[in-house]
């Protein structure tokens, strides 16, 4: 097996927990180094530091490991990197020490994660000359600065005495000699280095740039945060007409910042049209915005659900300004063919406290599982009131989980015995997540309604009849495997004193 490809399946293992991976980890680092391939050896570091959290993890392992281990002490020649890298690791702290002098000799961009490592070491002799050489170097050489060594500076400055390498790095990146870095991070896959690399480069950071971040980034924070900036640029130097492009921006927390830009720059007018964004916080800002110019904004909300094909922005905006007396307008979208109009609709009702359940209860069956949920949800207030029939009836459809789980919702807001008897029932459920769910929640009331010596506060009663105490009992026999025999026990205690079993 190639030496490199031995190391990529000992990291694989090693991230997996496998037992006795990091000594087969450290067994395929040294045979890497030791193959004499001066590239094998340094590829091998690269590998390994790509994986920050498992360095970590692989640093107090050799600390500890290295006290009694028979392995001979690595060499510290610059030759051999491999050797070199793990020895900074080692339990004696001279040993250590001497790794790192020899690191500082000639430095290579693959073994600056460990270099900051030992930046956090809690021997002094270790750490003082670590730092003072992190600083020297990344003076010299900024591009010495890996993405590794980043990630690896931001686990270590959670460390009591790790913020030196954290610091460093801020400082050679806001100098002007990392330009060239700062867009080398600001393309990391990782998003915890390009949020680092905006954080402490905004300020040099053209506007251009900062608004392809905004428009482009796959992380949400990032986005958020060179949005801001860009706006914030775009408000001093007033270019209205990049707000206008970030405000049509997919992503809500690009559109929110670039709106509160264009209000800054005195044009709410331009803010007006928004009212129905599918972001309540969007719609919130065109409130202000329609409230400066004198636009009604409930009237359109008002007319916009009337719409033939009415925007759920629209919806939700209805939801956060109307009263109950908009009921019926919204009532009206329950019929609506677009599922997301539905569930909308619903939300609004709930919101507004004006749930039809009549109508609601026909969407219990709807065919899309997200209306069936937020339908469930609407009439959880008015459980008690349903026709039990049909809630046991859902809860036993054979063929849709959404169906189920939400009978199983409406009958936990009946009575205890209603409630105990569902899950019960549902624990035994084809679908794996509501058998768990339900035996939890079995589990849990049969446990509350038990006595127990120790107990001061009064337990609450099962009040049954004879036919319901049967029945339960004969449901918990039926589930004795997933509640266990002393579950079951419990419920037969509860049962014999309860009120209405005697």
């Amino acid at each position: 097996m190639d030496v490199l490809e031995r190391v990529r399946l000992a990291v694989a293992a090693a991230r997996a927990r496998d037992g006795g991976a990091l000594e087969e980890l450290i067994a395929a680092l040294l045979a890497a180094g030791a193959a004499g391939d001066h590239g094998d050896a340094i590829e091998a570091l690269r590998v390994l530091t790509e994986r920050p959290a498992l360095l970590l993890r692989l640093d107090s392992f050799i600390r500890r490991e290295s006290w009694y281990s028979t392995r001979p002490v690595p060499s510290l020649t610059e030759v051999d990197p491999v050797a070199l890298a793990l020895a900074a690791s080692h339990a004696d702290g001279r040993i250590r020490e001497r790794a790192v002098r020899r690191m500082l000799n000639q430095p290579y961009p693959e073994m600056m994660p460990f270099l900051v490592l030992r930046t956090s070491d809690w021997v002094r002799q270790v750490r003082e000359p670590a730092c003072a050489g992190l600083a020297v170097l990344l003076h010299e050489n900024p591009l010495l600065t890996t993405v590794a060594s980043v990630r690896t500076a931001l686990l270590v400055n959670r460390r009591q005495r790790g913020s030196f390498a954290h610091g460093q790095l801020r400082a050679s990146l806001s100098a002007e000699s990392g330009t060239a870095l700062s867009e080398t991070l600001l393309m990391a896959p990782e998003a915890v280095v390009r949020r680092f690399a905006l954080d402490t480069t905004t300020r040099r950071l053209r506007l251009r740039d900062l608004a392809a971040l905004a428009e482009s980034d796959p992380d949400r924070q990032v986005r958020a945060r060179a949005a801001e900036a860009a706006a914030r640029q775009a408000v001093w130097t007033d270019q209205v007409e990049l707000l206008h492009r970030l405000a049509r921006n997919r992503h809500a927390e690009v559109r929110t910042t670039a709106l509160t830009g264009l209000m800054r720059t005195g044009s709410p007018q331009d803010v007006v049209p928004f009212l129905d964004d599918p972001s309540a916080l969007v719609r919130a800002l065109a409130r202000e915005a329609a409230r400066r110019t004198g636009a009604d904004s409930l009237a359109y909300y008002r007319a916009a659900v009337q719409a033939a094909e009415p925007q759920v922005g629209a919806i939700g905006g209805l939801a956060e300004t109307g009263t109950q007396a908009d009921g019926p307008l919204l009532t009206a979208l329950l019929d609506n063919p677009a599922p997301q109009v539905r569930v909308h609709a619903l939300r609004a009702l709930r919101n507004l406290d004006a749930v039809p359940v009549p109508q609601a209860m026909v969407l219990l069956r709807d065919g899309s599982t997200a209306v069936v949920k937020e339908a469930a949800a609407a009439l959880a207030p008015s459980a008690a009131q349903l026709p039990a029939d049909l809630l046991w009836d859902m809860l036993t459809d054979p063929q849709r989980p959404a169906v189920r789980r939400a009978g199983y919702r409406l009958l936990n807001r009946h009575d205890r015995p209603t409630a105990l008897r569902a899950a019960l029932v549902l624990s035994g459920d084809p679908h794996p997540r509501l058998a768990a769910q339900a035996t939890t929640d079995a589990t849990t009331q049969i446990r509350t309604l038990a006595m127990r010596p120790w107990h001061t506060r009064p337990v609450p009663s099962l009040d049954t009849s004879p036919a319901q105490a049967a029945e339960l009992l004969a449901l918990a026999e039926q589930r004795r495997t997933e509640i266990t025999d002393g579950v079951v026990q419990l419920l037969r205690n509860v049962l014999r004193r309860a009120p209405g079993s005697q």
